[in-house]
């Protein structure tokens, strides 16, 4: 059950996704993992999750699980509801001072892969573009371990995902898809009313 501003705010993501874009916009903006997996629960909350589990390629109790705000929910996972959800992702630059447009240019290209894995295995190029070893030393992180998390055959949590866009001083933003699915019309929360039959 959700508290009375949360409440609020699940009514306004709900089904629309230019809201959604900027309510997670605003908490991605800080690359900060418990803001980001406090706001994708709510979100989750507030849609109907059997139809958005659907949607998105998981079981409602992995969606659940993944995004019930207490574990770190993996890359591809995200990257699925988001897109069940009708919003993508994109890489900007996080200040505008010194901004690595080049390094957020390829992240968002990366992120407009259709596939998850797709995306991962860009995302891995990208690392290994870059000096591994300070990149490390930044991240605070074994140089090995940057290759196995970033190595393009692991799906990297969703913390890992953040800290090297705080190193690349990057963040993630969500946008509304230009082009929706076409989907069902979601049903209305809750059970329906029972209906009372006469007897004759």
């Amino acid at each position: 059950m959700l508290a009375g501003n949360e409440e609020d705010m699940a009514n306004l993501v709900r089904d629309n996704p230019a809201a959604i874009a900027i309510y997670l916009s605003d908490n991605f903006e800080e690359n900060e993992i418990l803001k980001a997996k406090t706001a994708l629960s709510l979100v989750t909350r507030a849609h109907n999750v059997q139809i958005l589990a659907r949607d998105a390629g998981l079981r409602r109790d992995t969606l659940y699980r993944t995004f019930g705000g207490r574990i770190d929910p993996q890359l591809s996972r995200v990257l699925r509801l988001l897109e069940a959800l009708n919003v993508k992702a994109r890489v900007t630059p996080a200040s505008r001072i010194a901004s690595p447009s080049a390094i957020a240019t390829r992240l968002s290209q990366a992120f407009a892969f259709d596939d998850p894995t797709d995306t991962i295995r860009e995302l891995s190029t990208v690392v290994k573009s870059q000096n591994v070893t300070s990149l490390a030393r930044e991240l605070g992180i074994m140089r090995t371990t940057v290759y196995k998390t970033f190595g393009g055959t692991v799906d990297p949590q969703l913390s890992r995902v953040l800290s090297l866009f705080e190193t690349f001083r990057v963040r993630l933003e969500v946008v509304p898809s230009t082009e929706p699915k076409a989907r069902p019309p979601r049903p209305k929360l809750g059970r329906p009313r029972k209906t009372l039959v006469e007897r004759p």
